[in-house]
């Protein structure tokens, strides 16, 4: 239930408080439980099993490998976003906004009184909600980077469809509940900097980026997060230009320099800066 770029709603990690328990540490932000892909999800289905790995269909529809000796994020094998065709069957059954209600949970009413006397912080947002991370999730990053330049109007089309979608689901959620803050999901850099260019960044993400943080400020969240591994240095800017208030992970183990960070851009907050 931490937030952050986790699947809706906690990606199957056990919850585990021992620690913070028995070091006395803070409670950690907790992320609204409300689905923000796809309604109803995919049914999960193992196509493929052996000694060595499994493939199966995730809840996103997407085909993917997971390797049983490491246990790490599994490699997507067949997309759910193909082109216009999939994409379209994708907005008539699964996306439309004609049921928000239907992406809370059962327990909604028992968890707005949990939310609304909290000791912890809540968060909104979180994975699979971004402008980069999600489509790379749905159509893979190979097809990702030639659609930006081979099909541009579908990806104005996707971004544009899912930023009305969860300014819906946030509308429904912020006349019940407040929040203390709101996380977009990316990792759009890596090791050696941001995979796509500043102009693809302006030309794709940012014009979505001012829609949805202007919604967000309007209901008078300020704390507005991005969540990018890497080295994002140089397109910090852009995220600033598109309302954005803070940053992290600050990964050092890509060269990020925390207190560069700080003191280029002294009002953006800040979470992390250590080897993850």
């Amino acid at each position: 239930m931490i937030g952050g770029g986790l699947y809706w709603p906690t990606q199957g990690f056990s919850l585990d408080n021992d620690v913070k328990d028995e070091l006395s540490m803070d409670k950690s932000q907790i992320l609204v439980n409300i689905n923000l892909l796809f309604q109803p999800m995919f049914e999960v289905k193992v196509i493929e099993e052996n000694e060595e790995y499994y493939t199966y269909v995730d809840i996103d529809g997407v085909k993917r490998k997971f390797i049983k000796s490491t246990g790490v994020i599994p490699t997507g094998v067949e997309w759910i976003i193909k082109d216009w065709e999939s994409w379209n069957k994708l907005k008539d059954e699964r996306l439309n906004t004609k049921d928000i209600k239907g992406r809370f949970p059962e327990n909604w009413d028992e968890l707005v009184k949990k939310y609304k006397n909290r000791d912890y912080p809540l968060i909104l947002g979180g994975y699979p909600q971004g402008y980069f991370g999600t489509l790379a999730h749905l159509m893979g990053y190979e097809h990702l980077f030639y659609n930006y330049f081979d099909k541009p109007d579908l990806i104005h089309d996707i971004q544009n469809t899912f930023t009305e979608l969860w300014i819906a689901v946030y509308e429904e959620v912020l006349s019940e509940i407040d929040v203390d803050g709101f996380i977009i999901w990316e990792d759009i850099s890596a090791g050696t900097g941001s995979m796509v260019s500043p102009a693809m960044i302006r030309e794709f993400m940012l014009p979505y980026y001012k829609r949805l943080t202007g919604f967000l400020k309007q209901k008078g969240i300020d704390i507005i997060f991005v969540d990018t591994d890497g080295d994002c240095f140089d397109i910090i800017p852009l995220f600033i230009e598109g309302g954005v208030t803070g940053m992290y992970p600050i990964e050092v183990s890509c060269g990020m320099d925390l207190v560069k960070v700080r003191k280029t851009y002294p009002e953006l907050r800040l979470m992390g800066g250590i080897p993850k």
